[in-house]
């Protein structure tokens, strides 16, 4: 019963950061941090994919960091 309560809640919060994230209002150094920490925490679960696919979403990630780009 845990377990089923927690993975509920993981695919809440995965799928409520990738809404955040396609929301430019929403995107703020704070909510880039905890994506961060959600990849992070979930190494792991990263091994199966395709490293294209990872490329891509660092790629897409590193491009919608507005802070990033003026503090360079």
């Amino acid at each position: 019963m845990k377990k089923e309560t927690i993975n509920k809640l993981n695919d809440l919060l995965m799928r409520c950061l990738l809404e955040d994230l396609d929301d430019p209002q929403k995107c703020t150094p704070g909510l880039y941090q905890v994506v961060r920490g959600v990849i992070s925490d979930n190494k792991e679960s990263l091994e199966g994919i395709p490293q294209d696919s990872l490329d891509f979403l660092e790629e897409r990630l590193s491009d919608a960091i507005p802070f990033k780009k003026e503090a360079s």
